[in-house]
């Protein structure tokens, strides 16, 4: 019955903490927008708008229409562009050196001056459109370009960037947790190429699937980062930061860096003291980009290493430090251990913990024709975190007691960017993530507490060593199926934007805590003869395996919605929408005979 309730909870609250992930139609993808006037400032209808991606021959078209206005999205990200306006009769002006925002829909305006021969063709050099546009809604800044390039990168995390917004404030550095407004960071949105960085469990404190960076910070082509988006087609309550990873040209470039640091001598000190949360930090890596089919297909890709040593600084005072605990009684438990039991139980004063990272990324970026463009991402990350753990001031580790967390990350998404007409483009996207983290020591022991001359009796301080009693059997594997579609239509002064989200997410979670005994002796003597005062272990009950103790739940949510923004005048624009979360699982928790009225609950 004990094995209901915990099952019930834990099944609970994996509903609770999963459906606070957000699911959302994110934009990767830039636009250019703007309005063409014959030199006499009225509007130019029927004008021919070519978007011409300079570094990869990417080509998209747009009409002016009646208000002499055209909009072309689904763009790649950054530039430079060379945007040519041209129309019969009215005459050409083309601008040059065009950089384009994520997210973001740039503004390059027209004035046609006339079919005149000896001034058709004149390039016009243009720092870049504006991003204070009617098309610019919510609150938030966009990274990119030169910008991003000077951007001091210390921590070569997520948060060196989105701290570049004031209202972002990094509340753990050495995790890089950030947080808007005081709001949890496991309700922020954070993604790259359309598939989600954050925390597809819920366990982290830093609301990331990892200790570090999920995601080299030199793929990172642009960031947009959003406290506060107007657009119903996100649901996000924190920060909503949205980044885009760098593809290939119709020239090949890469690139081979090595980064170094150290924390005594390269950090600033700290309250007079030598900064100590690592040791050295050291991180390389290359990338590769270029052409497969010069001006259709291209390439893009990288490989990064990190090592973290003495991670997470130097270990808290001891039992050893404070005298409660003398090395001879360490050796003492040690070799009965050896000896009288044939267990190893490792050794103490082991080295610092050391932090490994890597990170892989592929990605192929398509020309499929002037008006489509689609681009496959892979996205795989591994960490491995040793923890020494479960000491205090009266007792020690050995390090069988050290566990491992173990995680990794395989990402894949699809995206098609499609222009159907002058007014009407669309984006779809199909992602499938999965994510592994097993805990645990490299022995399958039982946790084995050893009481020595200034142990309390009856307390579990001393000497302690085998697995931990909460990593005997601890692991998560969570799989989540995303896909979104949405379009947008431009009628006149009114910018319709539909679609739909769907989410599928199957996550299984073991918890096996004492699943292979706690021992507890009042001291070295009981230890060596067998006579433990405690034994604790928890079994599945008659007629369940160790499996059955997990907690395996799989739901789904669909999202549609619609919005529209109203242009009343160059100086007001409103919008208003509709968005409507449905969730939906597919089982509800196992229901047991008796486990009402055991517990006092009503059945009605």
């Amino acid at each position: 019955m004990n094995h209901t309730l915990r099952m019930s909870k834990l099944t609970l609250g994996l509903l609770t903490v999963l459906a606070a992930a957000p699911a959302f139609a994110q934009s990767t993808s830039a636009g250019v927008g703007g309005q063409v006037t014959s030199n006499a400032g009225a509007p130019v209808v029927g004008a021919e708008v070519v978007i011409t991606h300079t570094e990869s021959g990417t080509v998209s078209r747009a009409t002016t229409d009646a208000s002499g206005r055209y909009v072309a999205r689904g763009l790649r990200v950054g530039g430079p562009y060379t945007v040519s306006i041209s129309k019969p009769g009215e005459g050409t002006k083309t601008e040059e050196g065009v950089f384009l925002s994520l997210n973001q829909v740039g503004t390059v305006n027209a004035a046609l001056s006339g079919d005149i021969t000896s001034l058709s063709g004149v390039t016009v050099t243009a720092a870049g459109p504006s991003v204070f546009s009617s098309e610019s809604k919510g609150i938030g800044t966009s990274v990119d370009g030169r910008k991003l390039e000077v951007a001091p990168k210390g921590s070569r995390s997520l948060d060196d960037v989105a701290r570049l917004d004031p209202r972002v404030t990094v509340t753990d550095q050495a995790t890089g947790a950030i947080s808007v407004a005081g709001v949890n960071n496991r309700y922020n949105a954070i993604s790259v190429d359309g598939l989600s960085q954050g925390d597809p469990f819920g366990l982290n404190a830093n609301g990331m699937p990892y200790t570090g960076s999920p995601i080299s910070v030199d793929t990172i082509a642009a960031y947009d980062i959003k406290v506060s988006d107007f657009d119903v087609s996100q649901d996000v309550v924190g920060a909503a930061i949205n980044a885009v990873t760098k593809s290939g040209t119709n020239d090949f470039h890469g690139s081979a860096y090595y980064v170094y640091k150290k924390a005594d001598s390269m950090v600033g000190s700290r309250d007079g003291e030598d900064y100590d949360a690592f040791g050295k930090d050291t991180t390389k890596g290359i990338t590769l980009g270029g052409p497969i089919l010069k001006d259709r297909l291209f390439f893009f890709g990288s490989y990064e290493e990190q090592e973290i040593t003495e991670f997470g600084g130097a270990a808290s005072s001891d039992g050893l430090a404070t005298g409660a605990v003398t090395q001879s009684e360490i050796d003492q438990v040690s070799n009965i251990a050896r000896d009288v039991y044939g267990i190893d139980p490792g050794t103490y004063g082991a080295g610092g913990v050391d932090l490994t990272n890597k990170r892989y990324l592929g990605k192929i970026d398509w020309n499929i024709s002037d008006n489509h463009r689609a681009s496959l991402t892979y996205q795989q990350t591994e960490e491995s975190l040793p923890q020494p753990y479960d000491s205090n001031s009266n007792s020690i580790i050995l390090t069988s007691r050290w566990f491992t967390k173990a995680s990794e990350t395989k990402n894949t998404s699809l995206q098609l960017f499609s222009d159907w007409s002058d007014n009407f483009t669309t984006e779809a996207k199909v992602s499938y993530q999965k994510f592994e983290q097993i805990s645990g020591a490299s022995q399958d022991l039982p946790a084995i507490n050893v009481g020595v001359a200034s142990t309390t009796p009856g307390s579990t301080n001393g000497v302690r060593f085998g697995e931990d009693r909460n990593r005997h059997e601890n692991a998560i594997d969570t799989k989540k199926l995303t896909a979104s579609f949405f379009g947008t239509y431009y009628a006149g002064d009114h910018t319709i934007k539909g679609g739909v989200d769907y989410q599928n997410t199957e996550a299984y979670n073991m918890y096996g805590r004492d699943l292979h005994g706690v021992y507890s002796f009042d001291s070295i003597a009981d230890f060596a003869a067998g006579n433990y005062y405690r034994y604790d272990v928890r079994r599945p009950v008659n007629g369940f395996t160790e499996d059955d103790t997990a907690a395996s739940i799989e739901f789904s949510q669909i999202s549609p919605f619609i919005q529209d923004t109203w242009q009343v005048n160059n100086n007001l624009s409103i919008t208003y929408g509709l968005r409507m979360n449905i969730p939906k699982a597919k089982e509800a928790p196992p229901r047991k005979p008796g486990f009402e009225e055991t517990f006092g609950f009503r059945n009605d």
